[in-house]
């Protein structure tokens, strides 16, 4: 067992035990609304009452381990729902009924004993400590390969993209370098200062002494399948034939360095039950995903205007209104009609699943769910969901926003900061003479220039900074709480990292620059006209020298 998953286990056992201290209240909450059953059936908001409170408990018990308590519970549920619906009762059957409730009541009320028994053995339990993996640097990474002019140009290439690159010209350091430090990436040459798979057999031997390895990226003079597969056979994560392409090797690295991080998919949670709300929140977080909860339907709309889900996870029984009805409102906003919907409830009727389904749902999950199913299924939607959104608003050639969707985006920024009082800053950014180098180089080589700035802003921004093509070589940046003096010194920073950089092409090497405005929402509250402030920026930045940046008029 990990840490984490120590962490997790530990967090929901508290959750349990609150769930324990709660339960007397929970129970004495049905023995009341079964009381005024009795005494007056006709009264249909008690009865309604009474079921949710036992499709609550069917749903949670199970959840918080006491499953035979959750069966009978949904037995109960089962047996009033008939009466719900019309099913005509005589006195002895409500009694009867009554005495059912009373008899379950007595049989899960938890003693005094009880709930300090299991407060104790929580409160006392010792979390498995483990050695924790020292944690990589971030940007750091070993490069471990004869000293040539090739390779130092490209590891100052690499340089301009805020990677700290070590390089290791003797490969018996190799281990003693990786014990002090832990990369995130380690490049090394399969044929080591040209001794033949020299360097795929130092990974392997590593990796037979049982030594943590970070992703591994192979380099090689010779393009056969036999260097192919070592490289494969060492478990690397990558194969560049040399002369490398710095383009090519730069996404490579972004790739492989975006894998380890956790998917952090926004699940909204709607469940009028606060702790089994807050126990499916603390197993999807322990899976690295971000969760809302909303214990209030009312609020649902505005909520998910400021979280943005990518998936909803429900119950069906809610007080104000069923997740049916719920469903039905949240799909008539166009904006939300491709996020997921999953109905996690104890109903187990099946038209009532497919009601669900009809109105828009995705999913239809039974409580109690074990951890592992709960987060398999929210992820692989999600993750469907993402890809599916990522396609529509991403423009192809350098993965960045499109249009549309960086336009969105400062929209929903800006109403943000407006309501936090915050400050948002948003740059036009342009390249130099870019008609140029696509007339002398050709449109191949001007995409890698593109994709190439594409590269350096996702790296040399924060993860917090959103970074579209707005068409052509036109780039917007938008900055959350940054005002435009701070935006421009970090961007400048940008543009000299730019200008280092060599593109290469058949008639030669050549650098590229570019030009910005930058404007900030204390300017203005519209969107629209920030826009036209950093636009009018960037226009006399063009006209009075390009390669620079101009703050927008105050």
């Amino acid at each position: 067992m990990t840490d984490r998953d120590q962490e997790l286990n530990d967090a929901l056992k508290a959750l349990a035990q609150v769930y324990i201290a709660k339960l007397p209240a929970k129970l004495e909450e049905i023995v009341a609304s079964t009381q005024q059953f009795q005494h007056d059936p006709s009264d249909r908001e008690n009865y309604i009452l009474l079921h949710r409170l036992l499709h609550t408990m069917a749903g949670s018990a199970g959840t918080f381990g006491f499953p035979q308590m959750g069966e009978l519970a949904r037995e109960l549920e089962k047996t009033i729902k008939e009466f719900i619906f019309g099913k005509a009762w005589n006195s002895n059957q409500i009694i009867d009924f009554c005495q059912k409730v009373k008899n379950y009541v007595d049989e899960f009320m938890p003693s005094q004993s009880k709930i300090d028994e299991l407060d104790n053995q929580i409160s006392g339990a010792k979390s498995i400590k483990q050695e924790a993996e020292r944690e990589a640097h971030k940007n750091l990474i070993f490069w471990a390969d004869q000293e040539d002019d090739k390779v130092t140009e490209i590891i100052q290439m690499l340089e301009q993209f805020a990677f700290e690159i070590q390089h290791i010209h003797d490969l018996s350091q190799l281990e003693r370098l990786l014990q002090e430090r832990q990369p995130a990436l380690l490049i090394i040459d399969a044929d080591f200062q040209n001794q033949h798979f020299a360097g795929t057999d130092e990974i392997l031997r590593l990796r037979a002494r049982g030594m943590f390895l970070p992703p591994v990226l192979f380099t090689s003079k010779t393009n056969s399948f036999l260097s192919r597969l070592r490289s494969v056979r060492a478990g690397g994560d990558a194969f560049f034939l040399k002369p490398i392409d710095l383009l090519a090797l730069t996404e490579c690295i972004e790739e492989i360095l975006d894998r380890p991080n956790p998917p952090l998919y926004r699940i909204m949670i709607i469940d009028d039950d606060v702790d089994l709300a807050q126990y499916y929140s603390r197993v999807l977080n322990g899976a690295g995903m971000v969760t809302h909860v909303l214990n209030d339907p009312e609020l649902v709309l505005e909520d998910m205007a400021n979280f943005r889900p990518e998936l909803i996870l429900m119950d069906v029984y809610m007080p104000t209104c069923d997740g049916v009805e719920l469903s039905r409102v949240i799909r008539q906003d166009p904006s939300y009609l491709d996020v997921p919907i999953v109905f996690l409830s104890s109903e187990n009727n099946l038209q009532k699943q497919i009601a669900a389904v009809k109105v828009g749902a995705d999913d239809f999950l039974n409580k109690p769910i074990s951890p592992e199913l709960l987060t398999s299924s929210i992820s692989t939607r999600a993750e469907r969901y993402r890809a599916l959104r990522t396609l529509v608003m991403r423009d192809g050639l350098t993965g960045l926003f499109n249009h549309t969707a960086i336009k969105e985006d400062l929209i929903a920024k800006m109403s943000s900061a407006s309501r936090s009082v915050t400050c948002v800053a948003v740059a036009m950014l342009d390249l130099d003479n870019f008609k140029k180098v696509n007339d002398t180089y050709g449109h191949q080589i001007g995409d890698q220039v593109l994709r190439t700035l594409s590269h350096l802003l996702r790296q040399r921004l924060r993860k917090s900074d959103v970074v579209g093509r707005y068409g052509g070589e036109e780039f917007i940046i938008i900055f959350p709480n940054t005002t435009s003096d701070v935006a421009r010194m970090v961007l400048d920073k940008v543009r000299i990292a730019f200008g280092n950089i060599h593109h290469a092409a058949e008639q030669g090497e050549f650098c590229v620059g570019f030009s910005a405005g930058i404007a900030d929402s204390r300017q203005t509250i519209s969107p629209d006209d920030l826009l036209a402030i950093a636009d009018a920026a960037l226009y006399r930045a063009k006209h009075s020298g390009k390669n620079r940046i101009v703050l927008g008029d105050q």
